[in-house]
């Protein structure tokens, strides 16, 4: 009787993160259908090119440098609105409780304990809804700078077209087309596009963590310290 009543509550919490889930994911087919699509896809670099070529595209001369940049400048913008979005004390502890619940469920199948299997079974639903509601803040932010994402995205596509001279040296190798190369199934520039993007993503929230996390603990050392006086 009592799962019978929770259940209204929990399911429209679980449908808004599928929906939050399917929007992520139908933007992301819209991603490659545009790319895909040079009707659509240079036109809009073209028109986006009045943007981003003054500030990132150096002219064609350093595309290296404007992968860097754009990699750095998008890891800013996607780490800083997530940081605040996300609750870090009740993700650290959904993590235990999911460390937990695994070992005990480990446990229980190896024992061959199936009161103790059925137990873990009815919390896995409650589990399941405190990871879905921790998920969907963090993704909230998302979905504004996933515009901005796809944009410069699209310019940086048409971009890497476009370049004039598409042989640079690195250290592997002095003479390689960074259109071309492949890294794995992946096109060497978005590589390295991505490889800056998410070195600074994390180096910037751990900044953020460290800073945040110092200041609270200070904060309730001073709390504590007026108390017992």
């Amino acid at each position: 009787m009592q799962q019978t009543n929770n259940r209204p509550a929990q399911n429209p919490q679980m449908t808004k993160f599928m929906m939050i889930e399917f929007v992520f994911m139908f933007a992301g087919l819209g991603l490659i259908f545009i790319i895909s699509d040079p009707k659509i896809r240079n036109p809009l670099g073209h028109y986006l090119n009045y943007v981003f070529m003054p500030l990132l595209g150096f002219n064609y001369q350093l595309p290296i440098l404007t992968l860097m940049l754009t990699g750095i400048i998008l890891g800013l913008i996607s780490s800083i609105p997530r940081y605040f979005f996300t609750d870090w004390l009740k993700m650290g502890k959904t993590q235990l409780i999911s460390k937990a619940y695994s070992k005990a469920m480990r446990e229980a199948y190896r024992s061959g304990d199936r009161a103790k299997q059925q137990k873990l079974q009815k919390l896995s639903m409650q589990r399941q809804m405190d990871q879905a509601a921790l998920s969907m803040n963090t993704m909230k932010p998302l979905m504004v700078t996933e515009i901005f994402f796809f944009l410069i995205f699209i310019w940086l596509y048409v971009f890497m077209l476009s370049i004039h001279y598409q042989y640079v040296s690195m250290p592997w190798d002095l003479n390689l087309n960074i259109v071309t190369a492949k890294l794995y199934i992946m096109p060497l520039w978005m590589g390295l596009y991505t490889l800056g993007n998410l070195a600074v993503g994390y180096f910037v929230t751990m900044i953020m963590k460290y800073v945040d996390f110092t200041y609270k603990l200070r904060k309730l050392d001073d709390d504590n310290a007026v108390r017992s006086i």
